[in-house]
């Protein structure tokens, strides 16, 4: 199932390398979108949660000049008593 993530996107930055301790095969670090969404809770207040998103290197040129603005990244997710969205 896919989903729409909308939000303002506040940033986007890499995570660090990554050095698998027993290969030593270093992997690269994932790019993440920071999307400010916000929900309308049951009693009409507002709530504003930060979710990062993950997203494909060729995904990135779509969003850099989009820093403050509102977006809409379509989304994979996964759950493990959190949910994780992914951009695809």
């Amino acid at each position: 199932m896919n989903v729409i993530v909308q939000g303002q996107l506040i940033n986007i930055f890499k995570t660090a390398d990554f050095t698998n301790k027993e290969t030593g095969e270093v992997k690269e670090g994932k790019v993440k979108l920071q999307l400010m969404c916000q929900s309308i809770l049951n009693n009409n207040e507002r709530k504003n949660e930060l979710f990062d998103i993950t997203v494909p290197n060729e995904k990135i040129s779509e969003f850099e000049n989009k820093i403050g603005e509102q977006v809409d990244v379509k989304c994979s997710f996964f759950t493990n008593g959190n949910i994780t969205f992914f951009g695809i």
